[in-house]
Order: structure tokens, then C-alpha cells, then sequence
């Protein structure tokens, strides 16, 4: 796991300058503390990296790295857990490797088998690979976007950067202003998704998705992974149960991979304590487990956390977050975000990432499996049972007519937009600051970016809508999860793997039906988790509480004047 940064100037872009790179790498000190390397061509290209040493700890694994012929080189920023089965085609292709990490596998993938070779890589991910016969400068980000990328494109030249704040202190981003489509996207959202970034001509890369630049200035792009926004299910019950099972299992024992020895985030819910399990089942002593409490707050999961700890066997070490606490993380939140985020939970992600380094370098965790899985039961129950009133479009329309006439004359505050489809209501429920009260904030920020079509939705299908919805959450919500845990552990310089977001388990994932995943009746999500959890305990939490804190009440209560 480490950190990337690096830039290739256009005809008019004027030459490398050294100490460019070198200070933009200053910045992301925290995300690999092990080594640092530094490559440029003396003339257009320069390469970056930070490391954090987790596979082939020797100085083999020390990049930017280079093929044996010197043509190519890579600076990559996370683990493709499959290298191994990769290693052996490329050997056979007549490959000699001088390490035994995944770094050189990716290179000479890419050499080998071009742009082809990313969506043979299961892992996570953010990269950039140069071709110096070519001149060309790829970049690429994983298929669920655990790492991220960012960059800008201008008439100089390509900036790329793991962190945001690498792109801003560098010298072609001075001029550039805040871009109003960007700025809307995070009061409505809480945070800024791909590709928008919050300057003008900046970018986060999309998951899935590569950008190539060469050294004319032509770019381009394409996408190799797509979530898909409906496939028929052929995985129903105990079967879809089981594959699931066993799906998660594999994938649990293939990011186990490492040179130094892995711990887990544990939650009192479901997925953590699942992937917890399945380390453990695997592991020859105790595994590392960590969790964050609320003092016996409604928000608490440490007392379940630690009752799974002890039916798992693991060693567990918990920590409680207080509001002085949290008012002590406040200047680090801010330092690890580098831009405008929303999401409070980044707290106790923060203090946990804290903590576990203490003790490990790499962490397992649960997210993703909400997303999958159907997990949000109640959001997800309450847009489905809207589904068939959508589908009902006299009813619907009475209902609308019958509101306007009841607050004809009011006050505007009361007129908030009536959803005409799933897409619009879904987008009412997930938007931070109404479509009433933005325009009066930001009269720039009126509308949302042309041909942003997260909520373009209007079938009204149950089967199809349930899917829609996974889709929206995977495509729209997840990024923000994987940002908050990318931004909190590296800041504590700890690397953390998603076992859940494994690209078996998502392809197993796609296959199940949906009433295989939700109960309605009992509002209760990710059953084929649920059951897998139940080989290994006894008992489960039903409550879907989030990993969270009680912010609004630390901010009426005590911390209230120190804010």
C-alpha cells in the first residue's frame, strides 16, 4: 500500500522540474512511511511513491519500478490479490521476476498484455504506467474505487496524485477556481463524487475506469469494470446462500496475503464480524480485533462487538470516543481529508485506524456488504413498497393534485419537489439540502451537473427497482464509505482490504435475487450474510445501526462553546 503522484507535460509544458515532485510527495508522508522513490525521464515525465511496506518487504519491492529492458515504468498504490496465479502465466510467457510482490506482477502485466490486463487484476488499486517507446502515461483505479485517484488535465501537461491536496499545491492548479457543479454535488450529497473534483479542470477518476495521455496531449478513456444496473438472477435461497458463503470464504483467504500479519475492524453488525470469523477459522493463533465504542450511547456496538470477539476467539481491544475526544481529532480530520467531506463517521473511523496501527499494519474490514446485500433494509423496503405506488400512475397523480390543492398559497418552504418517479424520490431521500433551500445558498448551484444520471430512473418494476437500488448505493454512496476508511487509515499509514467488494463475491453478488437478500415483512437485509455468520455464532444483531457517533449531541452538549 503506498502512495502515488506523478505528471507528464505537454509540448508546451516546459521540462521536469525535480523539486516539483519532491514536494508534492512531502505531502502524502503519512500513506507510506517505509520508502520513497523518485524516476523522471530528464525531459516530460516524473514519477512518485511513498511506500507502505506490506508484500516483499525487501528493497525488490522499492518503486517506481522498471522492466528489465528499461521501456517501462509503475507507480502503484495497493494489492492484487491474485498476482500469484498472474505471476505463473507471465512466467510461462517467459517473465523472470527479481521480487515476490504483486508491484512487478502488475508491471509486466501491463507491458504484456496492455489495458486487457486490468480487468484480470482482483484487487484494489490506483496506478500510473508509463511507456517510454510510446509516450504514453496510463492511469487506472480499481474496479469498486477502494483507492483513490485524482487528476488534472491542462494545456501544460497531466497531474496525477492519490490525494487532492497534491493536485492543488502543485504549480499548473495555482489559477484554477471552485467549479459550482462540483460545490451543489457536496451540499447535496455530503461529499464530491467521481469525476468531479472541486476545482475547475479537476478530476477524480472514476472505479473502473482508464485514462491514457500521451506526450502530444491527446487523451483518452474507457472503462473495464461496469456494476451492472440489472441481471437476472439465477442464485435463489439456500443455494444463493451458500454460494455467497462460499464466495466470501475464498476471498477472506486470498486477502490474507501478506508479510506482516493482517488484524479486523470489528462491528456489532454482520459483515465485519463475518470476515472476522473467516480469518480466524484460517489463522493459527489469535487474530487482532479492534472496535470503537460510544460510552453505552444507543450508537454503542462495542458490548455486541465483544460478545462476537468472544464466540469468534479472537483478541479483541476495544476503545471508547468521547466529544473530547473527538474534539482533539478535529485538526487530523481535516489534515486526511484534504477536501470538503460530510460524513462525520470519518471520527471513530480515524480513532480506530489509530488504534489498530498500534499493533498492525494491514486491517480486514466489512464494508460493501450493505451495498450488496441489501443490507439498508429500511431504505431499501420503504423505496420498494414506493415501487408499486409509482406503478399506479392514476393513484400517484391524485396524490400530487390532492397535495398541491392542500398547500396552494403556502409558504415555499412548503412546496418541496413532488417525486414524479423512483429515481426522484430516491434522490429526495438522499439529499443532504433540499431543492428549496440550495438556490437560496448558492444562487450558482441551482442545478445539478448536465448529464449526471445517478437518479435517472422511472421504471416502476419491483424486481428491476430492487436492483436499481443496489445499484445507486454501489455506484453512489459506496465511494464515500471507501473514501472515509482510504482517508482515516492512511493517515495512521495502515492499510485496509475489503473482502466484500472481492470481485468473486461481487460476481456471486449480481447472481442472487433480491428476496433472497430482504426480508420486507421484518425489514432485516442480507440474509445470505447473515446465514453465513451463523456457522460461527450463535447469535446476530438485528438492529442496523451504522458506525457512527452522536454528533448532534456532542455538538448541543458539552463541546457546544468549544466549536
Amino acid at each position: 500500500m503506498c502512495g502515488v503522484v506523478g505528471q507528464i507535460a505537454f509540448p508546451h509544458g516546459g521540462s521536469a522540474r525535480d523539486g516539483e515532485i519532491s514536494r508534492l510527495m512531502a505531502l502524502m508522508a503519512r500513506r507510506g512511511p517505509d520508502d520513497e522513490g523518485y524516476w523522471s525521464d530528464g525531459q516530460r515525465v516524473m514519477l512518485g511513491l511513498r511506500r507502505l511496506a506490506v508484500l516483499d518487504l525487501s528493497p525488490a519491492g522499492h518503486q517506481p519500478m522498471h522492466t528489465q529492458d528499461g521501456r517501462y515504468a509503475l507507480v502503484y498504490n495497493g494489492e492484487v490479490y491474485n498476482f500469484r496465479e498472474l505471476h505463473r502465466e507471465l512466467v510461462q510467457q517467459g517473465v523472470r521476476f527479481r521480487s515476490t510482490g504483486d508491484t512487478e506482477v502488475v508491471l509486466y502485466a501491463l507491458a504484456l498484455w496492455g489495458i486487457e490486463a486490468l480487468r484480470r487484476f482482483n484487487g484494489m488499486f490506483a496506478l500510473g504506467f508509463y511507456d517510454s517507446q510510446e509516450r504514453s502515461l496510463l492511469l487506472a483505479r480499481d474496479h469498486a474505487g477502494i483507492k483513490p485517484l485524482y487528476y488534472t488535465a491542462t494545456s501544460r501537461g497531466l497531474v496525477f496524485a492519490s490525494q487532492y491536496d497534491q493536485i492543488l499545491a502543485h504549480a499548473w492548479c495555482n489559477s484554477l477556481h471552485i467549479a459550482a457543479e462540483a460545490l451543489a454535488l457536496y451540499f447535496r450529497l455530503g461529499y464530491i463524487p467521481a469525476p468531479y473534483a472541486l476545482l475547475q479542470d479537476t478530476h477524480m477518476l472514476e472505479p473502473g475506469m482508464w485514462l491514457e495521455a500521451t506526450g502530444e496531449g491527446r487523451i483518452r478513456s474507457g472503462r473495464f469494470f461496469e456494476f451492472p444496473k440489472y441481471r437476472e438472477p439465477d442464485l435463489h435461497g439456500e443455494e444463493a446462500y451458500e454460494a455467497v458463503n462460499a464466495a466470501v470464504t475464498a476471498a477472506v483467504r486470498r486477502q490474507l496475503i501478506s508479510d506482516v500479519p493482517p488484524g479486523a475492524f470489528l462491528s456489532g453488525g454482520v459483515d465485519s464480524p463475518l470476515v472476522t470469523a473467516n480469518m480466524q477459522m484460517v489463522n493459527t493463533g489469535k487474530v487482532r480485533a479492534f472496535t470503537i465504542g460510544v460510552n453505552g450511547d444507543s450508537l454503542d456496538e462495542s458490548t455486541d462487538a465483544s460478545a462476537y470477539a468472544q464466540q469468534i476467539g479472537v483478541d479483541h481491544t476495544v476503545e471508547q470516543i468521547t466529544a473530547d475526544r473527538a474534539l482533539d481529532m478535529l485538526a487530523d480530520v481535516v489534515a486526511a481529508c484534504g477536501e470538503p467531506f460530510a460524513d462525520y463517521s470519518i471520527f471513530p473511523t480515524m480513532m480506530a485506524s489509530r488504534l489498530a496501527r498500534e499493533h498492525v499494519k494491514v486491517i480486514l474490514s466489512g464494508d460493501g456488504g450493505d451495498e450488496l446485500f441489501w443490507g439498508y433494509a429500511g431504505r431499501f423496503s420503504t423505496a420498494l413498497e414506493k415501487a408499486i405506488e409509482f406503478g399506479q400512475s392514476s393513484w400517484w397523480h391524485s396524490a400530487r393534485r390532492f397535495r398541491q390543492k392542500l398547500f396552494a398559497g403556502r409558504s415555499r418552504k412548503w412546496a418541496s419537489p413532488w417525486p414524479r418517479n423512483m429515481g426522484d424520490f430516491y434522490r429526495l431521500k438522499r439529499t443532504h439540502l433540499s431543492e428549496e433551500w440550495l438556490p437560496r445558498i448558492l444562487p450558482d448551484c441551482r442545478h445539478w451537473p448536465r448529464g449526471f444520471s445517478l437518479f435517472a430512473y422511472a421504471d416502476s418494476d419491483q424486481n428491476r427497482t430492487a436492483q436499481w437500488l443496489r445499484w445507486n448505493e454501489f455506484i453512489g454512496y459506496l465511494p464515500m464509505i471507501l473514501l472515509k476508511v482510504d482517508r482515516a487509515s492512511m493517515y495512521h499509514s495502515l492499510e485496509v482490504r475489503v473482502p466484500l467488494l472481492d470481485k468473486e463475491v461481487i460476481e456471486v453478488a449480481t447472481r442472487v435475487q433480491w428476496r433472497s437478500c430482504l426480508d420486507m415483512e421484518r425489514t432485516i437485509g442480507k440474509l445470505p450474510l447473515r446465514y453465513a455468520l451463523a456457522r460461527h455464532v450463535r447469535h446476530q444483531t438485528l438492529d442496523k445501526r451504522g458506525f457512527t457517533v452522536p454528533m448532534g449531541a456532542w455538538l448541543r452538549g458539552p463541546s457546544e462553546d468549544s466549536l
